[in-house]
């Protein structure tokens, strides 16, 4: 069964607010969040995940799109073998005179930072066949599918 996570898009002043990961394949970034715990709803997993992520509060925005990740379908992946996640990127703002920091980050978080936008296709960032989209800030798919 698929794993239910919700992801954050943050974007203020042409920047988008990335974590940064780095393991043994190297460094990587993805839009923060996380999956949703049983019993918890996806706006409370929103919260909280940003809260662990980021260490700051956000309004809880309009549903951007949907997107799968099936790690068994990937040539090369870090992803464990079996895994399978449904992801549900939800527009935020961040709520006024809070300061970003890693709570309770996840497994080889190292940081956070703003990247422009216009920037996004120079790093290592997932989903990858998503860059266009975050650049114009328009999704026109609800659902993308399966997306590395």
């Amino acid at each position: 069964m698929p794993r239910l996570a919700v992801r954050a898009i943050l974007i203020e002043d042409d920047r988008i607010l990335l974590a940064h990961f780095v393991d043994a394949g190297g460094p990587w970034y993805v839009i923060p969040g996380g999956g949703v715990q049983h019993g918890e709803t996806l706006e409370e997993a929103f919260h909280r995940e940003l809260y662990e992520e980021i260490g700051a509060r956000a309004e809880f925005g309009a549903v951007a799109f949907i997107r799968e990740i099936i790690a068994d379908r990937l040539e090369t992946t870090n992803l464990p073998a079996g895994f399978h996640q449904l992801e549900i990127f939800v527009y935020g703002k961040l709520l006024p005179g809070q300061t970003l920091r890693m709570v309770m980050p996840d497994t080889s978080q190292i940081g956070l930072e703003w990247v422009p936008l216009a920037q996004l296709h120079t790093l290592p960032f997932f989903p990858r066949g998503l860059i266009a989209e975050f650049q114009a800030r328009a999704f026109p798919r609800f659902y993308y599918g399966h997306l590395r």
